[in-house]
């Protein structure tokens, strides 16, 4: 195996995309006899859209029993069928891309109208012959790639939305799609048992990592980009070098079912999967051994990830289960920290992401088949808000952490069942300034002018108590934090934070 160096992200980063410029590309050739995969979505209909043996909520409980429908979304928009993926522009974030069922894509802009925010579509996204089951922006904002189980991916213009590229090779159906985070490479897991990675821009094939036997079901950049990890539905792991396509290292049988999620530690050449086998581990990629369990799951684990902490603070390490239930491990010793069981007998944890640091860098938002997304303060092991409005599992989300009317504001984007996005914009408090009680937000403006319209929602941000407030940047002291009896763990406090200058710049207004 070759000997792993330091990693200067940047530059290797900058080498990496000169690679792909100017090296030859693999060719495929695709034969008369090809066939593209079948489309899923036209199963043969056995009884229309409701499911069999289920009974209907509303054919249970009238109008006043179950209340009134509560929807914190301040816009929202629809697709023909489900909405399986959403995605907010990282330099603009009124730009949102959202790619579902019906088999297209679609980018929308947040604009503001008389009597509130509503997005307004841009252009929409067609070409697929599927479901659009993952869309992502470059993390320069340049591109919006999207990815479908018709084993196709295209890359599109984010600024215009037309069409720069189709990423051709696969096939069966593409699982997931994965930028790298210093450059315009693309990563894809298949059906097919392999990861393919193109060059964007050009839409030159760079690389075939051919290995699993089973499909590629999801995949991680390990050491800043240096190398991909896979993960796969034969239970095992593979390290790769994405410049020669080789393995490095290869952990068979990780799991007892197939591994569903995978992250990467910040710094250390360390992954975390998460299994449908209930279990999350934690591997060394660099000497191929199992460094930790990490137990406590009663269902599959559908997503991990390392929180967006500043080197100076706690790191921690998330699992999220179908049994509703969100662990929260040390990102160094991977003890356990608390559980976050306010989705626990509600529905199943589908997706959930870390808030940008530094001052959030230990808050998350989760979505769930209880149709909710939730914030969390992990730190602290408190829910902060629930946030209302689909009528079906929310199967994707993502956020932007910008700053509005003076103050740190969370936009999130959240694709459901429905057939809906949804836009919930929800107030934070600067860190060394928070109120002594819970109280409403007074004005949650999006951008310039959007103050009154959002206040108008009525979005509420249910403050922790001072003790709990005071943990947004430094961890508790060493001693374990004891689990409520409701699922949220309650730390002791550690002294207060400084007030964030960045958030305090206007440079740094992300619209």
């Amino acid at each position: 195996m070759e000997d792993v160096v330091a990693w200067d992200a940047g530059r290797e980063g900058q080498l990496l995309d000169d690679e792909a410029k100017q090296a030859e590309c693999v060719e495929v050739d695709f034969g008369d006899d090809d066939v593209a995969p079948a489309d899923d979505d036209e199963d043969e209909d056995i009884g229309g859209d409701e499911e069999i043996g289920v009974v209907p909520e509303n054919d249970i409980y009238s109008d006043e029993e179950t209340g009134p429908k509560v929807d914190d979304a301040v816009a929202k928009v629809h697709h023909k069928d489900s909405v399986l993926s959403v995605a907010i522009c990282p330099t603009d974030r009124r730009i949102v891309l959202t790619g579902g069922q019906d088999d297209v894509a679609v980018l929308w802009a947040i604009e503001e109208k008389t009597g509130g925010l509503v997005c307004s579509e841009r252009c929409r996204l067609t070409g697929h012959t599927d479901s659009v089951v993952q869309v992502a922006f470059s993390n320069d904002g340049a591109y919006a790639a999207t990815a479908s189980y018709d084993g196709v991916a295209k890359i599109w213009s984010a600024s215009d939305g037309s069409l720069v590229q189709t990423l051709e090779g696969p096939s069966k159906e593409i699982e997931f799609i994965l930028w790298h985070p210093k450059g315009h490479a693309i990563l894809a897991g298949s059906n097919d048992t392999m990861a393919w990675m193109w060059w964007a821009p050009t839409g030159k094939l760079m690389q075939i990592f051919a290995g699993h036997a089973g499909g590629v079901s999801c995949a991680c950049w390990g050491l800043g980009g240096k190398l991909v990890v896979t993960g796969s539905e034969d239970k095992g792991v593979i390290v790769w070098n994405p410049r020669a396509g080789s393995p490095q290292q290869h952990f068979r049988e990780v799991h007892e079912a197939p591994i569903i999620s995978i992250c990467s530690h910040p710094e250390s050449p360390i992954v975390v999967t998460g299994a449908e086998d209930a279990t999350a581990k934690v591997l060394q990629i660099e000497t191929g051994k199992m460094l930790a369990p990490l137990p406590g799951h009663i269902d599959s684990v559908e997503a991990v990830a390392f929180s967006n902490s500043e080197a100076n603070q706690v790191l921690l390490m998330a699992s999220g289960s179908m049994d509703g239930k969100v662990i929260v491990w040390d990102g160094k010793t991977f003890e356990q920290r608390c559980i976050l069981q306010d989705h626990v007998e509600q529905g199943g944890i589908v997706k959930f992401k870390w808030l940008p640091g530094p001052v959030y860098g230990n808050w998350m938002c989760t979505c769930s088949t209880d149709r909710t997304v939730r914030i969390f303060n992990a730190l602290a092991g408190q829910c902060l808000r629930t946030l209302k409005g689909h009528s079906e599992t929310v199967m994707d989300l993502d956020l932007s952490l910008g700053e509005a009317s003076g103050g740190p504001q969370l936009v999130v984007a959240s694709a459901s069942e429905d057939n809906s996005c949804r836009i919930f914009v929800v107030a934070l408090w600067t860190a060394g300034q928070l109120p002594e009680a819970s109280g409403t937000v007074a004005s949650t403006a999006f951008g310039a002018g959007y103050g009154a319209q959002v206040a108008a929602a009525n979005v509420q941000l249910q403050l922790p108590s001072p003790a709990v407030q005071a943990t947004l940047l430094e961890g508790p002291p060493a001693a374990s934090p004891s689990a409520s009896p409701g699922g949220s763990a309650t730390p002791s406090a550690s002294p207060g934070v400084p007030r964030d200058p960045s958030l305090e710049s206007p440079q740094n207004l992300p619209v």
